[in-house]
């Protein structure tokens, strides 16, 4: 198979990290974001080069739309194209609605969503030129189920949600594949240190009774970046464990 040139944001930990992972070992040629990278992330470097792969490491914030041209036009710059975007850049907060500020709220929709919007307007034009492409959009079950003290999150991941879903009809007979994939709770340092919910009793809630791993999102991306995503368009993959049924 020939190699793919994948741009990645969000890429430092988590599941970015983790979908990164599987790309390099994959050999595909590695366009990776975040405003800091982990040494974990950096040693992909190693790995990428090990399986034939390339990786190039660029910081930046996503909702800055000057930035992210600068990502997008590394990516062609180095390897001519874009091949898979995957727009996994995010921010959380779990805060009552009451209490929630103006500058949380923005916060929240200029990463989120405004930042998944620039991404994807950025590699739209060599897509659609070569008439291919695949755009994963990482949004989360609580953008399709809501949750208290998360109004603002959930209206930022219902957005991506909503905007996958009316990009993938736009672009798909242009012969770009727009998905997203919508994790459940997952058992990253965002779930640990962000919110209240990474106890005994959460966890039992979840029909499967364990909280997630960031590879198996990854897994799900990896699907829908591959063959077996050639006929997925506009769908919201759920990895969840039973959350959301």
């Amino acid at each position: 198979m020939m190699q793919r040139v994948i741009v990645l944001t969000g890429a430092g930990r988590g599941i970015g990290l983790a979908a990164a992972r599987r790309f390099a070992l994959a050999g595909d040629l590695l366009v990776l974001n975040d405003v800091k990278f982990s040494d974990e992330a950096l040693a992909l470097e190693t790995t990428a080069r090990e399986y034939g792969g390339d990786v190039i490491f660029l910081a930046g914030d996503v909702s800055d739309p000057s930035e992210v041209t600068t990502l997008v036009a590394t990516a062609e710059g180095r390897h001519g194209r874009v091949d898979v975007l995957v727009n996994n850049a995010g921010v959380l907060l779990s805060k009552p609605t009451i209490e929630t500020t103006m500058e949380d709220w923005i916060r929240i929709i200029s990463i989120n969503l405004t930042g998944t919007w620039n991404c994807l307007h950025a590699v739209l034009p060599g897509m659609v030129a070569r008439r291919a492409g695949r755009i994963i959009n990482v949004s989360s079950e609580l953008g399709l189920i809501g949750f208290p003290t998360y109004a603002a999150y959930c209206a930022s991941k219902g957005g991506v949600i909503a905007m996958t879903k009316a990009l993938a009809k736009e672009v798909a007979p242009l012969g770009v594949l727009v998905n997203s994939v919508a994790p459940g709770p997952i058992e990253t340092d965002m779930l640990k240190f962000d919110t209240i919910e990474f106890n005994d009793e959460t966890r039992e809630q979840i029909p499967l009774r364990r909280f997630g791993q960031p590879d198996e999102i990854a897994a799900a991306i990896e699907f829908l970046a591959g063959p077996g995503g050639s006929y997925m368009v506009g769908q919201i993959l759920s990895p969840n464990g039973g959350t959301a049924i």
